[in-house]
């Protein structure tokens, strides 16, 4: 009898806990995404395949038994011989000219969760592929395996791939650079591999590296959920920034595909970061459009309005935007989401990628500190600029077993509520484009979706332009954000 895999394809490959059974991550199931995976690229003209892994609990292991199964199905394989960051795996995929390639990894997730990111051949991830993948998934039997042909990846692409993400800069290297003070957190992961040595390569020699979570770490140094996306997760961070009197923080989650930033006054939302990030391009006299999810800041709408650009937003999943870049990478300028995923840069990675952003976002602290100004002033000039734009999560656990798509559908659809902070509804249900629950309020839209990485219902709250002050807007995100909370949590 066929023994096919349960855990889901959600937006970024194959994520769930290391378990035993055919609803858990474990040698079983991978091989059999691997081979599914070999025989869904099995007509690609390029029979070479790349494969890396970051630094959870048998990572190594699934990376090199996914390496046998390619072999075994006749790939050339290259396979990293360390962890390294999936920004630099997404490049390799290109870069070697290969049919795609796989990263194991679960990005942010628990400790006790690890994953198969599966990559098209130009680097983004699975999409034109992933109906075929699935079906492919229920003939993944046998699993062949071989051991010859595999190769490990010659470290001289490390800098082929600095060499493209350093044109982020101004220049490539400036002994200035070395004026702002930089604290960095790898969380314990694969950021640890790159991050540092290009900023030491670029003149941002003045960083200091928290203690605690620089030693690759399967267990996170204790963190439940090692994402730096959450405010609350950033302090060693921030402590280290107070010692030090230093400018800039920096955090990377586990796989280095997401990075945070924080200044001495502010830690910044994805949002905002995408925010300042395409100003500074544009007001630069960079061309091309912005690619976002449906979820991001309205912000960048009034942003690029300005200049006379245009916004194009997909579903929530990087790949969305990966494949617009392949497909057109003259008309793009910039690609983020509001999980702290970006992109700035052609020719490296088609995933969201820290390490350039790591390079851009100095720099851009560095100049303004030469102008004595911070990131903070400059969030705050776009307050002046455009008005007020306000964004906030709500993020729903879900009970052991729970459906998502079950809660949105019976929970939040067909509930009863006219009003939230005193504002009333204006309208409630599926939007036709973005295939999602939408509630509209004055000047606030809340996007429901399910997570496609976790057991979680998230609630996206967009709020602007909003008529008042900053602490005016806060305030009401916050008393809305408490009311779903109160309204959903328990139900």
């Amino acid at each position: 009898m066929q023994r096919i895999p349960l855990v889901p394809f959600g937006t970024a490959g194959f994520r769930g806990p290391m378990k035993e059974g055919l609803d858990g991550l474990n040698l079983e199931t991978v091989l059999k995404f691997a081979q599914a995976t070999a025989l869904c690229l099995h007509d690609s003209p390029n029979k070479k395949f790349v494969i890396s892994y970051d630094c959870r609990h048998h990572s190594k292991e699934f990376a090199f038994a996914v390496a046998q199964v390619f072999s075994g199905n006749g790939f050339e394989v290259h396979i990293t011989d360390t962890l390294m960051p999936t920004p630099y795996l997404s490049f390799l995929c290109h870069h070697l000219d290969t049919a795609g390639g796989i990263m194991i990894t679960a990005s942010h997730n628990p400790s006790q969760d690890n994953g198969v990111k599966i990559y098209e051949s130009y680097g983004g991830q699975f999409l034109a592929h992933e109906k075929k993948l699935l079906e492919c998934l229920k003939k993944a039997d046998p699993i062949k395996l071989s051991f010859e042909n595999i190769h490990f990846v010659d470290k001289k692409n490390v800098d082929e791939y600095f060499s493209v993400i350093v044109q982020v800069l101004s220049k490539p290297f400036d002994h200035a650079r070395k004026d702002l003070k930089i604290v960095y957190s790898p969380f314990s992961g694969c950021g640890s591999t790159l991050i540092p040595e290009f900023l030491r390569r670029t003149g941002f020699t003045s960083f200091s590296l928290v203690d605690k979570q620089l030693p690759v770490d399967a267990d996170f140094a204790g963190f439940k959920k090692p994402n730096p996306e959450d405010p609350h997760n950033l302090y060693l961070v921030q402590e280290m920034m107070e010692d030090l009197n230093a400018d800039l923080g920096i955090a990377t989650d586990p796989d280095a595909d997401r990075i945070a930033f924080m200044d001495k006054k502010t830690q910044f939302t994805g949002n905002r970061i995408g925010a300042m990030v395409l100003e500074t391009l544009l007001r630069s006299g960079k061309k091309g459009d912005v690619h976002t999810s449906f979820v991001s800041t309205n912000l960048v709408d009034a942003i690029a309005k300005k200049y006379g650009r245009k916004v194009h937003r997909y579903k929530t999943g990087f790949r969305y935007i990966s494949q617009a870049l392949h497909e057109n990478p003259d008309q793009f300028l910039m690609g983020f989401e509001e999980s702290i995923g970006y992109l700035i840069v052609k020719g490296g990675s088609l995933d969201k990628d820290s390490p350039h952003m790591a390079l851009y976002v100095s720099e851009l602290a560095h100049e303004l500190k030469k102008q004595k100004k911070t990131l903070t002033d400059f969030s705050q000039e776009l307050d002046e600029i455009y008005g007020i734009f306000r964004e906030h999560q709500v993020s729903i656990e879900l009970k052991e077993g729970q459906s998502g798509e079950d809660f949105v559908e019976n929970r939040v659809l067909k509930a009863s509520f006219p009003s939230l902070a005193d504002k009333k509804v204006q309208k409630k249900g599926v939007h036709p484009e973005m295939g999602i629950v939408v509630i509209e309020l004055e000047s606030l839209q809340i996007l429901v979706r399910p997570s496609g990485t976790e057991p979680k219902v998230k609630f996206y709250l967009k709020l602007g332009p909003f008529k008042g002050t900053s602490l005016e807007a806060q305030s009401y995100l916050s008393l809305v954000s408490s009311q779903l909370q109160e309204m959903f949590q328990n139900s």
